[in-house]
């Protein structure tokens, strides 16, 4: 186990998102891995959307986890409370990297 696989002490169940088509949202099937969330009201969040624009947020929550990128617009649900990732980036600690999910 990695040394920030200690850290990861929830379970996420994540439905990626794959694209949009005839008006709805189309999902990929749900994937579990452990995690860590991080609860907060005042995380607010600049980044640059499908569009090319910039935007800011206010994210409800930050989750840590390992694998691969987890798609923008994905439904991540952990602890009974679902989320909707904003934006999911690879980040660099412990000696290895591991991925930063922010989500609304």
């Amino acid at each position: 186990m990695s040394m920030i696989g200690f850290l990861l002490r929830q379970t996420a169940v994540i439905r990626p998102w794959i694209r949009y088509a005839n008006g709805e949202d189309i999902y990929g099937e749900e994937e579990t891995r452990p995690c860590r969330l991080q609860r907060r009201r005042d995380l607010e969040h600049t980044y640059k959307n499908p569009d090319g624009a910039m935007d800011q947020v206010v994210a409800r929550a930050k989750m840590f986890c390992e694998g691969e990128k987890i798609p923008e617009r994905s439904i991540v649900t952990v602890d009974d409370a679902e989320y909707i990732v904003i934006e999911c980036y690879r980040a660099f600690g412990f000696s290895e990297d591991h991925l930063e999910v922010v989500l609304q």
